[in-house]
């Protein structure tokens, strides 16, 4: 009889995530160049290894064996005859187990000298425990849960602190990212609040053009230190861009120091409005 592994929720959003940022990746890596290429030779491997973890854990009983699946995998193989007792736990140590709410597996070696215990995860815990004693009556069913150490409670604190931040970090790197760039025009110069803003004065600046290419079009080079995703930001081979990649037309403006920023919004009409408003200031006297 087989039951699924039980699988918490910051287990989906992790592997979620995981997969995301492969195809993130993948679709990107052209784009991205080097780091591209690395984020994609690291995270296809992750996933095609735990990806059929994820999709398809599970406790098969057959035979008199509980065999412990996870994906392609044989965690281990346990005879139910062995089976002395079957608790409840917090306990994150690492085991064939997608939940931190968890079934505590106790058996004894065939000398029946030595115990050990193995942790698992089914759905449907009552029914396992049920199919269980059905094939070993003597099974100990333990009430309540096995308590764990104040250590192991730290551990289990830490690490998810450090996931929890990693996961913010992330998504808020990508806001930021993906937000449109604020052009703001003043007397002497132009900020760009953006992430890699800038802040350009008029006398840097030689000349400002419309192109009527999307900077996909136009090309952007590699890129040498920036944000490549929906939006393309920072540092590439063809200057300091802050540019929605397939939109048009594209802001060009040349300085006599540092190289050329490449501007251009999600909204081809704003895009237009900023460029009359920066040829605008430039020729007022």
């Amino acid at each position: 009889m087989k039951f699924k592994a039980k699988v918490d929720w910051w287990i989906h959003l992790t592997f979620a995530v995981l997969v995301a940022v492969n195809i993130w990746a993948l679709v990107n890596i052209v784009n991205w160049g080097v780091t591209g290429i690395i984020l994609a030779a690291t995270f296809t491997p992750i996933n095609v290894f735990t990806l059929p973890i994820w999709l398809n854990s599970y406790y098969l009983v057959e035979r008199g064996e509980l065999i412990v699946r996870s994906g392609f995998l044989t965690m281990g193989r346990i005879e139910v005859g062995q089976i002395t007792s079957i608790g409840r736990t917090w306990n994150p140590i690492s085991s064939p187990a997608l939940s931190l709410d968890r079934t505590e597996v106790r058996y004894k070696y065939k000398s029946g000298n030595y115990h050990d215990t193995l942790l698992i995860a089914p759905k449907d815990r009552d029914g396992f425990i049920a199919h269980l004693k059905s094939i070993n009556e003597s099974i100990e069913v333990a009430e309540g849960r096995t308590p764990v150490s104040k250590g192991t409670k730290m551990l289990l604190i830490v690490v998810g602190g450090i996931s929890a931040i990693t996961l913010l970090g992330v998504g808020v790197m990508f806001l930021v990212g993906e937000a449109e760039p604020a052009v703001t025009i003043h007397s002497d110069h132009i900020q760009i609040r953006s992430m890699y803003g800038t802040s350009v004065p008029f006398g840097n600046i030689t000349e400002i053009t419309l192109i009527d290419q999307s900077m996909r079009e136009i090309g952007a080079g590699r890129r040498t230190n920036g944000y490549a995703a929906a939006a393309w930001k920072g540092h590439f081979s063809v200057g300091l861009l802050f540019v929605r990649p397939d939109s048009s037309p594209t802001i060009r403006i040349e300085r006599s120091l540092g190289s050329a920023i490449f501007i251009s919004f999600r909204d081809n009409a704003r895009t237009v409005d900023v460029y009359g408003e920066l040829t605008l200031a430039l020729s007022a006297p």
